[in-house]
């Protein structure tokens, strides 16, 4: 692997890492009023928690992969 896609696949991962959360860190509060009275768009706050956990398994396997020898 050459050293161009290793930095470009760190620096994704910990983008995805950092965009997911940052949010969770500073408006967590507000999320978890807004899933203890009305969610957006009608139900389902189990949709909002498991793309939070695909986002941060993706930034995290490319953080791997771009990190590993």
């Amino acid at each position: 692997m050459s050293d161009t896609t290793r930095i470009l696949l760190i620096a994704i991962g910990v983008a995805l890492l950092v965009i997911t959360f940052v949010p969770l860190l500073f408006m967590g509060g507000m999320m978890g009023a807004m899933m203890g009275g009305q969610c957006c768009a009608g139900g389902a706050p189990w949709v909002m928690v498991s793309l939070t956990l695909l986002i941060l398994l993706v930034g995290g396997a490319l953080l791997v992969a771009g990190l590993r020898h």
